[in-house]
């Protein structure tokens, strides 16, 4: 009695199979979400192997993609502002040239306008959280030009005010890095004993006055190497404040991490409040 040869199917034909699917499924709109900025319905880009969880920026739809996309311009490599000439690349602006900042290095995924600033301004005052992975991802790609540290720190909030929003953006942001690059994340190193105004409230003078002493390193800071995380760098003075206080903790390097900078070194510039947040 013959039998038959059983066939194989070769992983590459099992492949196509499944791009063909996903090509017919996007085509009658089976497969549609909702972009993350915009929230109106596309078809998301899937991998060819199903079992890979898309990234976080599949969830944009393709012009958000584009209005989203890292900033590639000349910076300050310490505070990162872009210079108002556009022609003197990277160098150390005037500022941080009479005043050096204290952090080693700074690394922010874009500017502080348009569909980044709308983005963060939804995750600050909204609530919306869902947006901090998509945000994480953005501060993973901007990383690539520091130094891999010993640990990772958000720049915390008084415990009042964070009862009050209920969490801290930074902190969210901080976890969603932890969580993609596997560095550890602590919330012990850093705390904010003394309480501050809101700074989207004051001007850049004010800003620094208003948060130079809010800051407390703990012992376990000495001799580490760290990032501190926050959303928005506008004049610098949180971050100064922040990193000052590691630093005299014991810290052996502090790196600056934030997603986005505003174009002018002046919080007069751009208001951090958006319309509907009183």
């Amino acid at each position: 009695m013959v039998h038959d040869k059983p066939q194989t199917h070769s992983p590459a034909r099992f492949g196509w199979i499944s791009s063909a699917l996903a090509c017919m499924q996007n085509a009658l709109g089976l497969n549609q979400d909702r972009c993350l900025h915009c929230l109106r319905p596309f078809s998301p880009v899937f991998a060819v192997h199903p079992q890979d969880a898309p990234a976080p920026e599949s969830l944009l739809c393709p012009r958000c993609s584009a209005l989203l996309a890292q900033y590639a311009g000349p910076r300050c490599p310490r505070c990162g502002i872009p210079p108002s000439d556009p022609q003197a690349g990277n160098s150390i602006c005037g500022a941080c040239l009479q005043n050096p900042p204290p952090w080693s290095g700074s690394a922010f995924y874009g500017l502080y306008q348009g569909a980044l600033r709308h983005t963060l301004l939804r995750l600050k005052f909204d609530g919306h959280l869902y947006l901090a992975p998509l945000l994480g991802n953005f501060l993973l790609e901007s990383v690539s030009c520091l130094p891999r540290p010993d640990v990772i720190v958000a720049v915390p909030q008084h415990p009042a005010h964070l009862r009050r929003r209920g969490y801290n953006q930074a902190h969210e942001l901080a976890r969603t890095l932890h969580g993609l690059s596997g560095l550890p994340l602590s919330s012990r190193l850093l705390t904010r004993p003394v309480p501050g105004q809101e700074q989207a409230h004051l001007g850049a003078k004010d800003r620094r006055s208003n948060v130079r002493h809010s800051f407390a390193a703990s012992p376990e800071a000495r001799g580490l190497r760290v990032w501190i995380v926050d959303d928005v760098m506008t004049t610098g003075s949180t971050m100064n404040a922040a990193a000052s206080a590691l630093l005299a903790g014991g810290a052996a390097r502090v790196d600056a991490v934030f997603a986005a900078r505003t174009p002018l070194n002046t919080a007069a510039e751009i208001s951090d409040i958006p319309s509907h947040a009183g």
